[in-house]
C-alpha cells in the first residue's frame, strides 16, 4: 500500500537528517541581533538610515541579511540540480564521482543554512532565476566554466567575507566551512573545463551568461537600496543616486569585477576577456547609472 505523501516526506526528512549527522551538523543557535552590522552593508553612510529610528534601522539590517542568506541558500539548492545534471553528463567514472560528491556538499550546505532562512517559499530574486536558467539550458563545458570556475571561485571570497564580518558565531562557522568546500568545488571546475571543447553555440551561451552575471555586479547593491526604500520610504531617482554614492557602489563593484576578470582569464579564454574589455563590461556603473537601473526595475 502506498504511503500517504506526508508520511513519505517525513520518512525522507528523517533519512536526510541521518546523512547530515554523518557530515557533522554545525550549531544552529541564533542570536537576537542581525547577523551583519550597518558597516558591513555600508548603510551607516546613508543619511536616511542614520536619521531613522532604531526599529527601522534594525529592520533594514534584517532585510539586507535575509536577502543575502536567501540568495546563498537558493544557490546551494540549485547546486544540487546542477550536480545531478553534470553527473549524468560525465564522461568518466572519476568525473561522475566528483560531481556526485559536490552534489552531496551542496545538499549539506542548503540544510546548514535553513535555520537562518525565515521564508523558504519566497520568490527567487533575479540572480537566482538567472542561475536556474543557466542550469536548465546549459551543457557541460559552459556550465563548468560559469558555475564552478567563475561562480564558485567568486564564492570562496564571498563566503569568507561574510563569515569574517558575521556577528552570529554559529552562522559564521557554517559560512567558513562552506568557503572551504567552495575552494574544492572550484578546483574540480578548473580540472573539468577545457576551452578547446567549446562548440560555437556553447561559446555564445557562455559569453551571454558571463555577460549577464557581470551586468548584475556592475549595477551595484540594488538589494540594499531596495531594503532602505521598503523599510524607510522611497526617494526619487536623484536620491537613489546619492544613496548609491554613499554606499560606495562604484568602488565595491570595481573590486568584484576585477576578481571576476581574474577568474575568467583561464587558458584559451582570451577571446572572452578581449570581447568584454572592448565592451566595457569589466567597468562598474556610476552611481547615476545604478540609480537608472534601479528605477527601471521598480
Amino acid at each position: 500500500m502506498t504511503q500517504p505523501v506526508d508520511d513519505r516526506e517525513e520518512a525522507l526528512r528523517r533519512a536526510e537528517e541521518r546523512f547530515l549527522r554523518r557530515r557533522g551538523l554545525p550549531e544552529t543557535r541564533r542570536g537576537d541581533a542581525p547577523p551583519w552590522n550597518a558597516a558591513f552593508f555600508r548603510v551607516e553612510r546613508v543619511a536616511r538610515f542614520r536619521n531613522a529610528n532604531a526599529g527601522a534601522r534594525r529592520a533594514v539590517l534584517e532585510a539586507c541579511a535575509a536577502g543575502l542568506l536567501a540568495e546563498s541558500w537558493f544557490i546551494e539548492r540549485c547546486g544540487v540540480t546542477f550536480c545531478a545534471k553534470m553527473t549524468l553528463l560525465s564522461q568518466s567514472l572519476e568525473e561522475q564521482r566528483a560531481y556526485a560528491l559536490i552534489g552531496a556538499d551542496e545538499a549539506t550546505h542548503s540544510a546548514w543554512l535553513e535555520p537562518w532562512i525565515a521564508d523558504r517559499d519566497g520568490e527567487a530574486d533575479p540572480f537566482n532565476r538567472f542561475i536556474v536558467g543557466l542550469v536548465e539550458a546549459g551543457s557541460a563545458q559552459p556550465l563548468a566554466f560559469l558555475l564552478q570556475v567563475v561562480l564558485e571561485g567568486f564564492g570562496i571570497v564571498h563566503y569568507t567575507d561574510l563569515a569574517a564580518a558575521c556577528l552570529d558565531a554559529p552562522l559564521a562557522a557554517t559560512l567558513r566551512r562552506m568557503a572551504r568546500d567552495e575552494a574544492m568545488h572550484h578546483a574540480v571546475g578548473l580540472a573539468a573545463f577545457r576551452s578547446e571543447r567549446l562548440s560555437v553555440p556553447e561559446r555564445r551561451f557562455l559569453a551571454e551568461g558571463a555577460h549577464a552575471f557581470l551586468e548584475m555586479i556592475r549595477n551595484g547593491p540594488q538589494a540594499v537600496v531596495a531594503a532602505l526604500d521598503r523599510v524607510i520610504g522611497e526617494g526619487d531617482q536623484a536620491d537613489a543616486t546619492h544613496v548609491f554614492e554613499d554606499l560606495g557602489a562604484e568602488a565595491a563593484s570595481a573590486a568584484k569585477l576585477a576578481q571576476l576578470r581574474r577568474l575568467m582569464a583561464q587558458p584559451g579564454m582570451d577571446w572572452l576577456i578581449d570581447e568584454f574589455e572592448r565592451k566595457g563590461v569589466f567597468a562598474p556603473c556610476t552611481a547615476a547609472e545604478c540609480a537608472r537601473v534601479y528605477a527601471g526595475a521598480r
